[in-house]
């Protein structure tokens, strides 16, 4: 389970009784598991109904996995891109399923509805009636990369992308959390937290320093654009639904104490993206090199009491 063995060479990576021998070393008593790497697989198709048929699969496969483990809450990803009537059959095949979290794409492609039109209110609903979680995931809908190509156009060369769904390099890493901020900032300012109040959203995997800066940038814009367009559906400032809606992972190597001081102690959830490369070899000492002044209260909320709230009654 060290440095040397991570990704397809991490203990559990595909073999699910393998992980549950991993679930039992690591000492967790629940934990999400995203399929990653099978995105890249089920998106690539230039043909719709390959692509359906390939998230039926996915979503099939990930039951299957987590299925004889209770501690494993397996992501199911719910498409929007293809309309409201295919993403709720595919939310009603994630209900059927025991799914307790739903993953879901940060962009909408160009020429389909945005994920805040009311047409998709049907599918907020039933998401909150069955008391999922809903996970954001850097690379879902390959969005890991949202920087300009011409921006390398520096007399250097483009860095080749590695296997996965990491950015690319430190440019790319910039603007990591960048389409995860705008979904969120419509999911406030269209008014879907305000319509359907027990929502819950998890952040994973797209940083967390972003954060502080971002909900003041949101109040900030609410108080320059409320008489300019109708925002009279947002009720209260659109940090303030942050901090009713949203949970965030930080990576290893983040200054946590810090983010945790500066207003984020309801936000943040221990992560240790195993079997990744980016969970690094020992996650909890590099978060706590960083909180030598946090109380054991906030810890408790970091480790164990916010990620609860996420799961809601599915854990």
């Amino acid at each position: 389970m060290d440095w040397s063995h991570k990704g397809w060479d991490g203990l559990g990576a595909f073999d699910s009784n393998e992980r549950i021998l991993a679930n039992d070393l690591l000492g967790f008593k629940g934990h999400i598991v995203f399929p990653t790497s099978a995105f890249d697989q089920v998106l690539a198709s230039k043909d719709d109904q390959v692509v359906i048929g390939g998230v039926k699969a996915l979503n099939r496969g990930m039951a299957s996995f987590c299925q004889d483990d209770s501690r494993m809450h397996g992501v199911a990803y719910i498409p929007f891109h293809f309309g409201e009537e295919v993403a709720l059959n595919f939310l009603n095949d994630a209900i059927n399923k025991n799914f307790s979290v739903v993953a879901i794409d940060t962009i909408a492609p160009v020429g389909s509805k945005s994920s805040t039109h009311p047409d998709f209110d049907p599918i907020w609903k039933g998401i909150q009636e069955a008391d999922m979680a809903i996970t954001l995931h850097v690379g879902i809908d390959n969005s890991w990369d949202p920087v300009p190509l011409s921006f390398y156009n520096n007399a250097g060369s483009v860095p080749q992308h590695k296997e996965g769904d990491a950015p690319r390099d430190a440019l790319a890493y910039m603007g990591i959390s960048y389409c995860a901020e705008l979904f969120l900032a419509a999911m406030i300012f269209d008014g879907v937290f305000n319509r359907f109040p027990k929502l819950r959203v998890g952040v994973v995997e797209l940083g967390a320093s972003w954060v502080i800066s971002w909900m003041k940038h949101l109040d900030q814009s609410f108080r320059a654009f409320r008489r300019l367009q109708d925002l009279s559906h947002v009720k209260m400032l659109p940090s303030e639904y942050v901090q009713n809606h949203i949970k965030l992972t930080p990576f290893p190597g983040e200054d946590i104490g810090w983010i945790l001081e500066s207003g984020a102690a309801d936000l943040l959830m221990f992560a240790t993206d195993y079997p990744h490369h980016e969970g690094t070899d020992d996650p909890i000492s590099r978060y706590e090199r960083t909180m030598n002044n946090i109380s054991e209260e906030v810890k408790s909320k970091f480790y164990t009491q916010n990620f609860k709230q996420l799961l809601g009654s599915h854990l």
